[in-house]
């Protein structure tokens, strides 16, 4: 059988989307980061989160730059000017999708193209929480308790060759950062080991992978066994006191950022081997660090807002449907025939409810694009200015999530047209060729709806939720999102009439009157449908929001040597900082007071330090953010900004005396040096050091 033009050349254009589908999806895994002095930019990107993240992240990189590669191939108008090539001649060559393919795998190697996709490529791996989720389990693992395993002890005690007691040794390792730091990198590495790794729940296949790297750690590990013994024998001396000095020393440095090292290779051996976050606690628990989940945590908006969607989508497509039923009998049917099906509404009940649902998906499309963005820079702390505590808008930060939004609901609804959806045309046979141009021709008219609308979900998401008055805010909020929609909506649809099906000779006069109902009409479901959605949104954020508050609680900060410090957040917006040594709140003496706002990002704490600076242990800033299963509470000097100064774990109460079970939280005291490294400053209380 001979192939024609047309067959050769859809034969090239598959191939060349082949080929730039693979380019894309090896290089997907090259860092867009560079983080040098953090030791997850040693590892690939697809051990920085789950799989199924990582997998979504991919395949929408992919598809991307696959429907990029198309529609610079269906339109072949867009190189013409530039090779001297006529459209037509382009068109019938079969060399010319893979010339656009190797352009396309070429131009991303070119300076300046290559800083743009890298950009790209960077936003769906912030999207896909690549690598915040390998720092905040190295932080969940760094602030969390360590239980020993009796034979895993004996075991270091005996590279150390020191003869020491087992209950002084219990006491040194629970007081002494150095020798708990020393001696959890040889537990952890014995669990690690190849007769035990097969227990642990990680990927074998990561071992090999990384094998060279673990075997650095442990090479290391055995290296400082010296310095350690000399560091032990200095602390079994009676008059010796027990790590008052540890922090600050050369031999604790060194082994803080050995053990950064292994948790680093451990956090993404653990997101390497599970499907989800659901299974990351299991694995953390089995290699020994006690860890509980908590009640209160971060959810994400995407569940409620698809659940609530889908509910309201179901409902409002029969309303819809019903009236665009009854607008089509009494209006257009009174048209003459030849006019009837100009004015873009299907007839049929199917296609008029195929006709709503597709609206919808372009709508929900865009908002989601926006919010999953805002949400990726809220993870990173890179969305509100949390040092005032006044919430104000990031009007610039608007920008990126508003583009990425719009750029989705478009190429949504270029999709619902170029296989022919309803109220669109399908190409022929004869014009698959120019399908994505015919199909852009139908909706561009349509894409400042996206842009609309994607400033109205960030805007409504950024939005002050209360429980007092909120679904009458809510209702304000959305009738202005709605009218604001159904304006543009309106003068789109004229605009869209004017130089469309109107533009070509004399309209009657009906037909035209007929042309501005239809255009109120669509504004009036656009008004509803938005509407809708403006409510999901904000509802969707305030059921996020309810379950990371902490207005009218108590929590504890809780080290491996026990409650440090207590704090209760009162709902007038005033913070409390009390000993929570003393069990009871209401009789512990108050270290300071402050203030406190509730941010995407977490709870921040704005401590009053002038008038109790010697008391207040907790830095100037607090900041309580989610961090997997635990909850971190991260004390900052001056501002939030780099590493945390003082981190702790901490547990919720369930009333104002209990200690008993609480959920834990976390806290640790840290600083930063030159390279990025934290360890925790001169002069502080041993105590406070988890």
């Amino acid at each position: 059988m001979e192939l024609d033009g047309t067959g050769i050349w859809i034969i090239a254009m598959c191939f060349g989307a082949f080929m730039v589908g693979i380019y894309s999806w090896s290089r997907f895994d090259e860092p867009s980061y560079d983080s040098q002095s953090e030791y997850f930019a040693r590892y690939k990107p697809r051990f920085s989160t789950s799989h199924a993240r990582y997998a979504r992240a991919k395949w929408a990189y992919v598809g991307a730059i696959i429907v990029i590669y198309v529609a610079f191939t269906l339109v072949p108008e867009l190189f013409s000017a530039v090779s001297g090539i006529e459209a037509s001649e382009a068109k019938g060559k079969g060399s010319f999708p893979l010339a656009v393919a190797l352009a396309i795998i070429t131009l991303q190697n070119v300076p300046g193209l290559k800083d743009l996709e890298r950009r790209v490529r960077g936003m769906l791996h912030s999207v896909a929480r690549i690598p915040e989720c390998v720092r905040r389990t190295v932080a969940q693992m760094r602030t969390s308790p360590f239980n020993f395993k009796p034979n895993g002890k004996v075991s270091q005690t005996r590279k150390l060759g020191i003869e020491v007691q087992p209950e002084v040794l219990d006491r040194l390792i629970l007081e002494d950062d150095v020798l708990h730091a020393w001696y959890s990198i040889g537990s952890l590495l014995c669990s690690l080991s190849e007769n035990n790794r097969g227990r642990t729940g990680i990927d074998l296949l990561f071992f090999d992978y990384y094998k060279d790297e673990l075997d650095s750690i442990a090479a290391k590990h055995v290296a400082l066994a010296g310095l350690v013994r000399e560091h032990l024998t200095e602390c079994l001396r009676p008059d010796s006191a027990v790590g008052a000095e540890s922090n600050d020393s050369a031999t604790f440095r060194e082994i803080r950022d050995l053990r950064d090292r292994l948790y680093t290779f451990i956090a993404c051996g653990v997101h390497s081997s599970v499907e989800s976050d659901a299974g990351n606690l299991e694995i953390i628990k089995k290699l020994g660090f006690a860890i509980t989940p908590s009640d209160v945590g971060h959810r994400s908006i995407v569940g409620p807002l698809a659940g609530l969607s889908f509910i309201a989508l179901v409902t409002l497509s029969i309303f819809t449907g019903y009236s665009a039923d009854l607008f089509n009998r009494h209006v257009l049917a009174a048209l003459p025939p030849d006019w009837t099906g100009k004015l873009g509404l299907p007839k049929e009940t199917l296609g008029l409810y195929a006709w709503t649902g597709s609206v919808a998906v372009f709508y929900f499309m865009a908002i989601l694009g926006t919010l999953v963005l805002r949400n990726s820079r809220v993870a990173r702390r890179q969305w509100f200015d949390l040092d005032n505590l006044d919430r104000e808008r990031p009007i610039l930060r608007y920008i990126t999530p508003t583009l990425v939004g719009t750029a989705l609901g478009c190429m949504t609804l270029l999709i619902i047209a170029s296989i022919g959806g309803p109220a669109f045309k399908a190409a022929s046979v004869t014009e698959v060729g120019y399908a994505l141009l015919r199909a852009l021709a139908q909706t561009a008219p349509w894409f400042p709806l996206a842009t609309v609308i994607a400033v109205i979900a960030v805007t409504l998401s950024d939005s002050r939720l209360s429980d007092g008055g909120f679904w009458r805010g809510a209702l304000r909020r959305s009738l202005y999102g709605a009218a604001v929609m159904a304006l543009v909506g309106f003068l789109t649809s004229q605009l869209n009439f004017s130089t469309g099906i109107f533009a070509a000779g004399e309209v009657p006069k009906e037909v035209s009157r007929a042309g501005d109902y239809v255009s109120l009409y669509i504004a009036g479901q656009i008004a509803l449908l938005v509407g809708v959605l403006c409510v999901i949104v904000q509802v969707a954020e305030l059921y996020t929001d309810r379950s990371r508050s902490f207005a009218g609680k108590y929590i504890d900060a809780v080290t491996r040597q026990g409650p440090i410090f207590g704090v209760f957040f009162d709902p007038s917006g005033k913070a409390t900082l009390f000993d929570a040594r003393e069990g009871n709140s209401g009789s512990a003496p108050v270290l300071c007071r402050g203030r406190w706002q509730q941010f995407p990002e977490g709870t921040a704490v704005k401590w009053d330090s002038e008038a109790a600076a010697d008391h207040c242990k907790a830095g100037d800033f607090g900041l309580i953010s989610s961090y997997g299963d635990s909850l971190i509470y991260e004390g900052y000097t001056d501002h939030f900004a780099g590493s945390a100064d003082f981190v702790a774990q901490v547990r919720l109460r369930s009333s104002v005396a209990s200690t008993v079970r609480p959920t834990p939280i976390i806290l640790r005291s840290v600083t930063s040096d030159a390279a990025g490294s934290q360890h925790q400053p001169a002069g502080t209380t041993p105590a406070l050091t988890a």
